[in-house]
């Protein structure tokens, strides 16, 4: 069976926590809604941004994802992040929340990972 993409659907994931460090940004999704051979999963992702500079510095966390879109060098990803992602070059993460708020991220590069097992949600048509 060939290797499907599979991807990260930024409006059924959760925003959990944003660490800054002297090098990036990191974002933790817990959990993620990952899309995977035509199921739903739940697993935790972790979206790291070089040089990232955010506007998150007094969100309340936890909070629910209504929206966002990930806009790289290499292309635009609305609600969708196909996976594995690893872009060079200016990004911008912008997500809406369910609160009505937005927040986002700026930076030099974009690399995500999928963190632990995932679990499995429901079939997806």
């Amino acid at each position: 069976m060939p290797h499907l993409p599979f991807s990260i659907e930024l409006h059924d994931s959760r925003l959990a926590e944003v660490r800054h460090d002297a090098l990036a940004t990191t974002i933790r999704l817990s959990p993620a809604y990952v899309h995977r051979d035509g199921k739903g999963w739940s697993q935790q992702a972790e979206l790291v941004i070089a040089g990232g500079i955010d506007n998150a510095l007094d969100l309340a966390l936890p909070v629910q994802i209504s929206d966002g879109s990930l806009k790289t060098a290499r292309g635009h990803y609305h609600n969708l992040l196909t996976l594995p992602l690893d872009d060079d070059g200016p990004v911008v993460l912008e997500l809406e929340l369910v609160s009505g708020g937005s927040v986002h991220f700026t930076g030099k590069s974009v690399k995500i990972g999928l963190v632990g097992q995932a679990e499995f949600i429901e079939n997806v048509a």
